[in-house]
Parts: structure tokens; C-alpha cells; sequence
């Protein structure tokens, strides 16, 4: 995971200067999420991962099967 926040970072940083040089919002806002991304990534995974398993067992419990 580190490897990829690292590449995230680096991207957002070239987007941004690229961005910035050439007067392009839209690599501006690509930079910003990529910067966004970088940051977060990990937490949001690790949520999205225990909230898939916390529906699988709730609907498991629901049909009955303990």
C-alpha cells in the first residue's frame, strides 16, 4: 500500500506543477484528487473492507445462518 501512496503523491505532484505551467483546471483537479488520495487511501480502504465484511455477516444473520 505504501508503494502505491507514493506513486499517487509523486503523480499529483507532476500534475500539479504541469497544471499550474500550462494553465490547465482540469490537471489542477486531477492533481488535487490525486494529493486527496494519497493521503487517505489507506483509512478508506480499511472502512470500505470492514463495512463489506460487517454486510456480509448482518445478511448472513438475517437468513438465519449463526
Amino acid at each position: 500500500m505504501d508503494y502505491v501512496e507514493i506513486a499517487l503523491l509523486l503523480a499529483g505532484f507532476v500534475l500539479l506543477v504541469l497544471g499550474y505551467r500550462r494553465n490547465r483546471r482540469g490537471w489542477l483537479v486531477a492533481a488535487a484528487l490525486l494529493l486527496f488520495l494519497s493521503g487517505n487511501l489507506e483509512p478508506m480502504v480499511s472502512g470500505f473492507a470492514e463495512g463489506w465484511a460487517s454486510a456480509g455477516q448482518s445478511a448472513s444473520i438475517a437468513a438465519g445462518h449463526h
